[in-house]
């Protein structure tokens, strides 16, 4: 996989430029930010790691989650997301230029390993649920698998939802936590649960509508992944408001405990950590001149390494890109 197969150079920086105006005018409302809790543990205990954009991200000192603290409210974060241009150019722009690589890299492939994991622990299926649907990609590549009797999506977002309608997919209109399934086999999100105000009440609206002994599968960054730990602030993926919580394997372990799951399956599938360094360190952001590992392997030995380097990321649990399995009891 390539980063430019699925974010376009050209037109992410378009949006780069459209989401500093975003950002700008949602600052511009940063009285009414409010302070949380760490949105894993709910410790009160945290350390600033640092600020980035006029953000502040804090690293909860009981399971190390890293979080926007203070953050945009609920309400404040609806209407960025329905009003922001930056997500407008996403979908009208950037999801249809690269939707035939995403389909062929990312969620035909996705599709394919969701189907195996329900094999894996037995789960039934009845019915999927992909919350956050955005293009409706996903929900398309897993019905032309026929594993499900059902399909539907959960789209918030008025456009991105008429575009799921479009391709023929079942849509409810409005968040997880106000919608009534209630017999979903299966919930999968995809890169969702970092968005959030306060993670807790979605896994608990998705609790509410799955099952017994369903499954929730959930990608998101890994805080403690190759990528995120060597940037840190100067990794693209660390930007808010778009991300708000950044947990760890462990961390959201720890919350899908609280919510009423188990942890079934951990792992870190990511193919873009190395990439995403070597093009820090080569296009001068990062220095890496101090580590000298790091430079063997992402600069001067890249042809050879760079891939193994890689699969040794996944295969450890060490990539920054995390899926979790679990099963509601």
């Amino acid at each position: 996989m390539k980063e430019e197969n699925i974010r376009p150079a050209k037109l992410m920086e378009r949006v780069d430029v459209l989401q500093v105006e975003d950002r700008k005018k949602l600052l511009k409302k940063k009285k009414g930010f409010i302070k949380i809790a760490c949105p894993a543990c709910q410790s009160k205990k945290h350390k600033t790691l640092f600020k980035k954009d006029g953000f502040i991200f804090v690293s909860c000192e009981s399971c190390e989650t890293v979080f926007v603290n203070p953050r945009p409210s609920f309400f404040m974060l609806a209407e960025y997301y329905e009003k922001a241009k930056s997500w407008k150019y996403w979908n009208d722009k950037i999801f249809p230029a690269s939707e035939n690589s995403r389909r062929n890299q990312i969620f035909a492939p996705r599709a394919k390993k969701v189907s195996a994991l329900c094999d894996a622990y037995k789960a039934k299926k009845e019915i999927l649920v992909d919350v956050g649907a955005g293009f409706g990609t996903f929900c398309e590549e897993i019905k032309k698998l026929g594993v499900f009797k059902e399909v539907i999506a959960v789209e918030p977002s008025r456009s991105l939802a008429e575009t799921c309608c479009e391709k023929g997919i079942k849509v409810i209109v409005k968040p997880i936590e106000k919608a009534n399934i209630k017999k979903a086999s299966v919930i999968t999100n995809f890169e969702l649960i970092e968005h959030l105000f306060w993670p807790k009440d979605f896994l608990l609206g998705c609790a509410r509508n799955l099952s017994r002994g369903g499954l929730i599968i959930i990608t998101t960054p890994n805080i403690k992944g190759f990528d995120l730990l060597t940037l840190g602030k100067f990794s693209e993926n660390i930007s808010a408001p778009n991300h708000l919580n950044y947990f760890n394997i462990d961390s959201l372990g720890y919350l899908l405990k609280q919510c009423g799951f188990k942890i079934i399956e951990s792992l870190t599938p990511g193919k873009l950590d190395s990439e995403l360094v070597r093009k820090k360190i080569i296009n001068g952001s990062f220095n890496v001149s101090i580590n000298s590992f790091l430079k063997y392997i992402l600069i001067d030995t890249w042809d050879k390494n760079g891939d193994s380097f890689q699969k040794f990321l996944e295969n450890n649990n060490l990539s920054s890109h995390m899926w979790i399995v679990a099963k509601k009891l």
